[in-house]
C-alpha cells in the first residue's frame, strides 16, 4: 500500500508581484513530489504560504503571517473534495484576506482576516438583541445574524471548518527548524527563557543551537513515548486473543452438552514442530526491542520428538493452546517491530561513528562507536535535523499528515540526500503521509524525475 496523496494542487497568483503558479499543471501532486525552480523562483515561499493556510492553530501567527507576504490569491486543494482560498482584496479601505472553505466549488466558510482592525467585522453574532427579563432588568445579548447566502462566517466558523478537514502538517525550514502546530515551542523551554527575560549572556547562535538540540530532544521523547503506546496497544490486543483461545480450549476439553469433543483429532506434529520453531525465532527479533521476552522452544520440540506416540500426542495436544496464544501475541507486536526495525536500521545506516538504539525499557538513545552516550549535543547540525524529521514521521502514522521540506540539500550530504525520499517512503508505507519537497538538489532531482514538479509561470 502507497503512501497517500492529501494536497493535490497548489496555486499562487502575483507571488512577489511578478509569478502565477499551478502546481502541477497536469494530474496531481504525488506522495512524494519536488518543488523545482531557479533561485529567487518562489519554491520556498510556496511551501511556507501553503503550510500557513494549512494550519488550524489560531496562536502560532499563521493568518499574520500569510497576510504579510506578497500574493493576491493562494489555494491549496486537499484530496477529501476541499479547497482552501486566500484572497488580497479591499473593503471600506481596509486590505483584508478573504480565507474560504470550498467544497465542490461552493463556500462552507468564509472570514475576511484584517489584523487588529475593528473597521472589518465579520462574524455570524453581529447584532445586539436588547430585552427585558421578567424582573423589568433591561438586558443586551448578541444573537445570530446568519447571511443571506447561508455561508458561515467569521473566525470561529473558519476556524472550527478548517480544523476538522485539515491533515496535521510540518515544515523543515533550511535553516534547520521544524514548525508545526502539533510541536511544542522549545523556545519555550527553562533555559532559553531565562536567558530571554533576565539576559544571561549568551549569543544569538548558541540560542540558536541550544533551541535545536532541545527540539531534537523532544522529538526523541515524544518518539519513545508513541512507541510505548503502541507496543501497550499491541499487547492488549494480543492478550484479548490468548483469553480468546483458552476460551476455546475450555470448550474442547469441556464440551457443551450435543457436542463431542475434538480431542480425538490427530494433532499435526511435524506442523507444531515448525511453529514452534517459528516462535523462538520470532521471539528473540521482538526481544531486541523488549517488545517481549525470548521464548526458547527446544524443550517442547523434543517432546514431541519422542518415540512414543502417546506421549508425542498427548504433548501435542498440551501445547496446542500454547502455541496459538503466543501467536496471537507475537503477532499483534509484530507491526510494530517491522517499523522500529526500519527506523532504527534506516538511522544507523546514515549515522557515522554513532549508533541509534531502542530499548522499551530506556526509549531511544545513542552511543559512539566505542559504546559512550551521545546527547543531542553531540551531534552535528545535519545529523540533529535528520534525526528529527524522522522521528516526527515515525509518530505520524496515527493521523493524516503532510512533511514539507525545503532544501534538504543544505544541510544533508549528497550519501544522505541518495537516501532521503526512499528512506521516507519507507517509514509511511500504509500510511496516510505525505511529502514535499522544495529543492535544487541534482541528487534528487535525478533519482526521481517523475516526482519533480517545475515552477514554470502559468501561460
Amino acid at each position: 500500500m502507497m503512501t497517500a496523496t492529501l494536497i493535490t494542487r497548489m496555486e499562487v497568483r502575483d507571488l512577489f508581484g511578478l509569478y502565477d503558479y499551478v502546481l502541477p499543471q497536469e494530474e496531481d501532486l504525488n506522495n512524494a513530489a519536488i518543488l523545482y525552480g531557479d533561485n529567487g523562483a518562489g519554491k520556498s515561499t510556496v511551501l511556507r504560504l501553503a503550510f500557513h493556510l494549512l494550519s488550524a492553530a489560531n496562536n502560532r501567527g499563521h493568518r499574520t503571517a500569510l497576510y504579510a507576504a506578497d500574493f493576491s490569491c493562494l489555494r491549496v486543494d486537499l484530496a477529501n473534495g476541499s479547497a482552501l482560498i486566500a484572497e488580497r482584496l479591499t473593503k471600506r479601505g481596509v486590505t483584508y484576506l478573504r480565507l474560504a472553505i470550498q467544497t465542490n466549488g461552493s463556500d462552507t466558510a468564509v472570514w475576511e482576516y484584517a489584523p487588529d482592525n475593528e473597521r472589518l467585522f465579520d462574524d455570524e453574532y453581529r447584532e445586539v438583541y436588547v430585552y427585558q427579563d421578567a424582573n423589568g432588568t433591561t438586558r443586551r445579548r448578541l444573537r445570530a445574524s446568519r447571511r443571506p447566502d447561508g455561508v458561515a462566517h467569521g473566525q470561529q466558523h473558519y476556524m472550527e471548518a478548517l480544523g476538522a478537514i485539515v491533515p496535521t502538517v510540518f515544515i523543515l525550514s533550511a535553516d534547520r527548524r521544524l514548525d508545526s502546530d502539533a510541536v511544542s515551542d522549545p523556545s519555550d523551554e527553562m533555559d532559553v527563557r531565562r536567558t530571554l527575560s533576565y539576559g544571561e549572556p549568551k549569543k544569538l547562535n548558541q540560542l540558536v543551537a541550544r533551541a535545536r538540540e532541545i527540539a531534537l530532544a523532544q522529538a526523541m521523547n515524544k518518539a519513545s513515548q508513541w512507541v510505548s503506546r503502541t507496543a501497550v496497544s499491541g499487547t492488549n490486543r494480543g492478550s484479548t486473543n490468548v483469553h480468546s483461545v483458552y476460551a476455546d480450549v475450555l470448550h474442547k476439553i469441556a464440551p457443551p452438552r450435543g457436542r463431542t469433543s475434538e480431542s480425538n483429532e490427530q494433532p499435526d506434529l511435524a506442523q507444531l514442530v515448525r511453529k514452534l520453531r517459528d516462535i523462538d525465532e520470532r521471539s528473540a527479533a521482538l526481544a531486541r526491542y523488549e517488545f517481549t521476552t525470548h521464548l526458547p522452544t527446544g524443550d517442547f520440540q523434543k517432546a514431541l520428538s519422542t518415540r512414543s506416540a502417546k506421549k508425542a500426542e498427548l504433548a501435542a495436544n498440551l501445547l496446542k493452546p500454547y502455541v496459538k496464544s503466543v501467536e496471537s501475541k507475537l503477532s499483534a507486536l509484530e507491526p510494530l517491530f517491522r517499523l522500529i526495525d526500519r527506523f532504527v536500521v534506516m538511522v544507523n545506516e546514515m549515522l557515522s561513528d554513532k549508533i541509534i538504539s531502542y530499548k522499551l525499557s530506556q526509549g531511544f538513545s545513542i552511543v559512539n562507536r566505542l559504546g559512550k552516550p551521545l546527547r543531542a549535543e553531540h551531534l552535528s547540525s545535519g545529523e540533529q535535523q535528520l534525526l528529527l524529521l524522522l522521528c516526527y514521521v515515525l509518530t505520524a502514522r496515527d493521523a493524516p499528515t503532510v512533511f514539507m521540506i525545503d532544501e534538504p540539500e543544505l544541510s544533508l550530504n549528497v550519501k544522505w540526500q541518495r537516501q532521503l525520499v526512499q528512506s521516507l517512503l519507507q517509514m509511511t508505507d500504509g500510511a496516510s503521509v505525505q511529502f514535499l519537497f522544495a529543492s535544487h538538489s541534482m541528487e534528487l532531482l535525478a533519482q526521481h524525475r517523475h516526482r519533480v514538479v517545475r515552477l514554470d509561470r502559468r501561460p
